[in-house]
């Protein structure tokens, strides 16, 4: 909801004033933030063994995923999800600057229908759940993903784009959610912190990662083509998923 209202309000304020006094709002906001937080008391928890260093402690998660083949898949799958969302969602600014206008109004539409996909994915998650097999609700998922990326780039109205984009996020927040929820059922609660830092690593390389390539691949190639292919392959990893569910399927970690 935070991540809805912040480019409506910047896209107003953008309009009204300048650039140097948005900028100087996001630092009042972050100093309220920190404020919030450091007063927060949060409780002791237990500590684990002091002899282990940090970086046994990363080679133990390594060897634990590395020994779980439902994991290894499940985090190349995560991998090619954060790589391929790069042109058509982060990358979606240049492209409506390109095809549609460079306005507040243009830039802010794109913002706020994404995020506003993204609370109505969370809220038809929470309520719905998805299919008994989470790995079915993935594979939908990540098929309609890369079918509203190949609309995005495919169209050339920006109404259309929008409506796209809507279901673009609801599909983003469906797919992460699936996935987090796979992971939490095929990991131990004792390995549950490495593998998800584990997660949250592959999602800090792949996203810069994507960001290198497809950003400079833009003003070498139409971006719009960018966009299609990258649908493309998110729907064959879907289509992977779809033939080889077996190898997905939900097993309680002990």
């Amino acid at each position: 909801m935070v991540q809805f209202a912040a480019p409506a309000v910047a896209g107003v304020v953008l309009s009204i004033s300048t650039l140097r006094f948005t900028m100087f709002l996001d630092v009042v906001t972050a100093v309220i933030g920190v404020g919030i937080v450091a007063c927060l008391v949060l409780p002791k928890h237990q500590k684990v063994n002091e002899k282990v260093s940090v970086f046994e402690q990363m080679h133990i998660g390594f060897k634990y995923v590395y020994a779980h083949k439902m994991l290894v898949r499940l985090l190349v799958v995560y991998a090619g999800f954060i790589f391929l969302t790069v042109p058509g969602g982060f990358l979606a600014g240049l492209l409506v600057r390109r095809s549609y206008g460079d306005t507040y109004w243009h830039l802010t539409a794109v913002e706020l229908i994404g995020f506003a996909g993204m609370v109505i994915g969370g809220v038809l998650m929470s309520v719905w759940g998805g299919f008994s097999s989470k790995t079915k609700t993935l594979y939908y998922s990540l098929f309609a993903f890369g079918v509203c990326a190949i609309g995005m780039g495919g169209i050339n109205n920006f109404n259309l784009y929008l409506l796209f984009m809507l279901f673009y996020g609801m599909a983003m927040t469906s797919a992460q959610t699936s996935m987090t929820t796979l992971f939490h059922e095929h990991t131990k609660v004792s390995m549950q912190g490495r593998v998800f830092g584990l997660l949250s690593s592959m999602y800090s390389g792949f996203l810069p990662l994507g960001m290198m390539l497809f950003g400079p691949l833009a003003d070498m190639l139409p971006l719009q083509w960018i966009i299609i292919g990258s649908g493309v392959f998110l729907m064959l990893i879907a289509l992977v998923i779809r033939f080889h569910e077996y190898k997905f399927n939900i097993v309680a970690a002990p």
